[in-house]
């Protein structure tokens, strides 16, 4: 590990070059910078970073190469994902930013510096260090779990210790989800969350007695599919729900086991009943939140950017508090969910004067009230505020929103609008006092939870096995969209909207103005909220 004495180390750079890539400038242990390159470069899933996402970073914290004192270079070339190249037709490697590294790995040259840099960390430290180092808990055990492997570590202070504890040796569900997801929608990264939704469908009907312990193929799970099949017809092509409703049992059985055997390693190790959660699999919330309910652990954290994006994050702050020494800070929900860069007025008037001749702009004085009169007016809106989120939730910055009590909503979403699977379920985004009347908890501000439906009357987001990933919402954590969601109970007593990502298939979320109004042209939304005004098409009713 190459560092000089802790304090010479001020400015911390870490880049992710594996799918999922991103970079953080983390400045005196605070993060000044964060980027995620899908959402400039719109190509999604675009591992490392380009030269001008760099410019960009260094923009967003005010500072240049010759004040970063220290390099993270993370999954390079060890973590390559065949599904880059699946979706883009190349490995995109060609776009990154020039640098080299020396034979020692201990410099990296960037823009004429040379700089000490850290090469490759341990990839599943990097996830758990995001989660647990954002975490409120002074104690807790942190799990990584992704296609790749699960690991676990303990966390006390400003240290993470690996668990020395062969999950991979049985953990194989992660393994076999990847494989579902590539035969049923031709790719594991964008198919994975596919087969969660999909999975409720196949539970119809499921003859009695069903054992998955004993298998280890995926072949073997394939077979058992196959022999009461429930076919799900998806553009043209029959998929056998079943699988995916298998694959997801054997996840939950696998997490149930994982979770009640770190209980009594933490309570040994002294470690409080904290559990944070990372890696990609963390993302599947129906596996999740009953496993952690069956454990001993009562309190569980993540951090938004549950993929490899986080691992960027995860490299800064391990090396600042790990490596270095530092204590931990006090994180908000809103530095965790969104990033730094905000767009100024004439940006986002430039923007609107590009399509003027398409566009008929409303100025208004009362943004969220108007939302929330045209959302239980029966409109799907567009909502734009701030600096985009990070992580791959759409949380009240970059959002289509819509009323969650209409009984067809869901459908026109998924067939005109996003264009995507029928089955796919929306999420609720719900006030953080109402939260546990409707759904039974009230703390989930990065929709990485999941809870029974509660309350009739909200069917489009209500998934087909009665639960929702729901997004709980405090006005510190986002004043303006929690004035809608108010604005909009104050007109119907529902507390709570539906909340989908403010793109078009095969798009990451927006970043700029620029990609909101193209995409509210494109997906035909009907109205389009920005800081002030409410943008609609120029000769609609």
């Amino acid at each position: 590990m190459n560092s000089g004495p802790p304090d010479s180390v001020r400015t911390i750079l870490a880049v992710n070059f594996n799918h999922d890539g991103a970079a953080v400038l983390l400045h005196e242990g605070a993060v000044a910078g964060f980027v995620t390159t899908e959402r400039l470069s719109r190509l999604k899933k675009h591992p490392g970073l380009r030269e001008v996402d760099l410019v960009e970073l260094l923009d967003q914290a005010g500072l240049s190469l010759s004040d970063v004192d220290h390099v993270l270079l993370c999954n390079l070339h060890n973590m390559d994902s065949p599904d880059v190249a699946l979706l883009h037709g190349s490995d995109l490697k060609e776009t990154w930013f020039e640098f080299w590294v020396d034979q020692r790995n201990a410099r990296v040259g960037i823009g004429g510096r040379l700089i000490p840099c850290t090469v490759n960390p341990e990839h599943h430290l990097l996830h758990a260090a995001a989660s647990f180092y954002t975490s409120p808990f002074d104690t807790a055990v942190s799990v990584a779990i992704d296609p790749v492997g699960c690991r676990a570590y303990l966390g006390r202070d400003n240290r993470l210790r690996p668990v020395r504890a062969d999950f991979d040796s049985w953990f194989i569900a992660n393994v076999g989800y990847t494989y579902a997801a590539e035969a049923m929608f031709g790719s594991s990264l964008v198919g994975a969350g596919k087969v969660m939704g999909l999975a409720p469908y196949g539970a119809t009907g499921e003859p009695d007695g069903v054992d998955l312990t004993g298998i280890t193929r995926f072949e073997e799970l394939v077979a058992l599919a196959d022999r009461d099949p429930v076919p799900i017809e998806v553009g043209g092509r029959k998929l056998n729900a079943r699988l995916a409703h298998y694959v997801q049992r054997g996840l939950d059985i696998q997490l149930v086991e994982l979770f009640a055997q770190l209980g009594p390693i933490a309570a040994r190790a002294g470690i409080a009943p904290n559990l944070c959660l990372s890696g990609g699999t963390s993302l599947n919330v129906i596996g999740t939140e009953p496993a952690f309910a069956a454990s001993e652990f009562e309190r569980i954290h993540f951090h938004p950017a549950c993929g490899d994006d986080g691992t960027a994050l995860g490299a800064a702050l391990w090396y600042w508090h790990h490596v270095l020494g530092h204590p931990r800070r006090t994180h908000s929900n809103a530095e965790l969910m969104y990033s730094v860069r905000e767009y100024p007025e004439h940006v986002v008037r430039r923007a609107l004067d590009e399509h003027r001749d398409r566009l008929s702009v409303e100025v208004v004085d009362d943004r969220a009230a108007r939302a929330a009169e045209l959302i239980a007016g029966g409109a799907v809106v567009g909502w734009f505020d701030g600096a985009s989120e990070i992580g791959p939730r759409a949380l009240g910055h970059r959002s289509i929103l819509a009323d969650p009590r209409s009984p067809t909503m869901r459908d026109r979403l998924n067939s005109e609008i996003k264009l995507r699977e029928h089955f796919r379920p929306f999420a609720p985004s719900v006030r953080g006092e109402r939260a546990a009347e409707w759904f039974g908890l009230s703390d989930s501000p990065f929709m990485l939870r999941a809870a029974p439906v509660l309350k009739p009357g909200v069917p489009a987001v209500t998934h087909v096995d009665g639960t929702a990933r729901l997004q709980t919402v405090r006005r510190e954590d986002n004043p303006a969209y929690y004035d809608l969601l108010r604005a909009f109970e104050d007109r119907t007593g529902v507390p709570m909207v539906l909340n989908t990502s403010l793109n078009t298939k095969g798009e990451p979320i927006v970043e700029t103005p620029r990609d909101a109004v193209r995409t509210f042209l494109d997906a035909r939304l009907d109205h389009l909220v920005l800081p002030n005004a409410v943008v609609s098409h120029r000769g609609a009713p």
